[in-house]
């Protein structure tokens, strides 16, 4: 009897391990830094997720750009073990595609990580967004008006415009 209840009990923390699913980390009040290995975390038995037949998970980066607020995606690794409870991700290979195709990223606090939960056969179930995150680390990542002169030089180039103008 006490067998058949410990077992029962197991079963549910088990299964409410695998339907629950939170990222924890890395820390959202810090930018992350794309020169350096960044460790994502999470917690499976936390979140508002409910999904009975989640089995794993594919983990992909989101970034927008700063150019007409282009959003781009990339899948870090798939088929995640919800146990794992973290992944390194190192993005040496995202930069390089960043730089050679040429764009840029927005050094807001826009980009994102997110949960692709699949079923046992591989099936998209639902998706989990971590929070957003601001970057840093490259040349690349800028503000959309940053052309690499600070803003007071055109302050300054105007203000000298319209004195002369006024002069004539």
């Amino acid at each position: 009897m006490h067998s058949a209840l410990l077992l029962s009990t197991l079963s549910c923390a088990f299964f409410n391990a695998i339907h629950a699913f939170e990222f924890t980390g890395p820390d959202s009040s810090k930018k992350i830094d794309l020169t350096q290995p960044i460790n994502i975390t999470w917690d499976a038995t936390k979140g508002s997720l409910s999904e009975p037949e989640a089995r794993k998970f594919d983990l992909w980066f989101h970034a927008l750009g700063n150019v007409d607020s282009s959003t781009f995606g990339w899948e870090l690794v798939s088929d995640l073990s919800f146990s794992s409870g973290s992944y390194e991700w190192d993005p040496a290979a995202i930069v390089k595609e960043i730089k050679d195709k040429g764009n840029s990223l927005s050094p807001d606090a826009v980009h994102t990580f997110e949960a692709r939960i699949l079923d046992r056969s591989g099936n998209k179930l639902s998706t989990v967004d971590s929070d957003k995150y601001a970057a840093e680390g490259f040349d690349f990542i800028k503000d959309s008006g940053s052309t690499g002169l600070p803003r007071s030089f055109y302050t300054v180039t105007t203000a000298l415009t319209i004195t002369g103008l006024a002069l004539l």
